[in-house]
């Protein structure tokens, strides 16, 4: 059976994008870690203060990616299905076969 899809709810495609690059996001996390723990060992000339903020701003990082990567992900799936909306109204969507 053919059937074919002609419309995307952008807002729910949007939320389905977002979640799903936040957890992809999750992935970096361990090598953000990694590289804030490598640079806490190397010597600063600030001392144990730089040394301190460059740990802070690494796990600051550490959470604000996801949450960054999630919401850009939200807003480029929701622009997507727009997109593909307008186009799908033009050419009439996309053909696919299920059983």
């Amino acid at each position: 059976m053919i059937k074919k899809l002609k419309r995307i709810a952008p807002v729910k495609f949007g939320i389905v994008l977002g979640v799903f690059y936040g957890l992809f996001s999750l992935i970096f996390i361990p090598f953000f870690l990694l590289a804030t723990l490598i640079s806490s060992f190397a010597p600063a000339h600030g001392g144990a203060m730089q040394q301190g903020l460059s740990v802070g701003l690494g796990l600051f990082f550490c959470i604000l990616f996801p949450v960054l990567y999630a919401a850009i992900g939200c807003l480029f799936g929701m622009l997507a299905a727009c997109v593909y909306n307008l186009v799908a109204s033009w050419v009439g969507g996309i053909e696919f076969e299920v059983e």
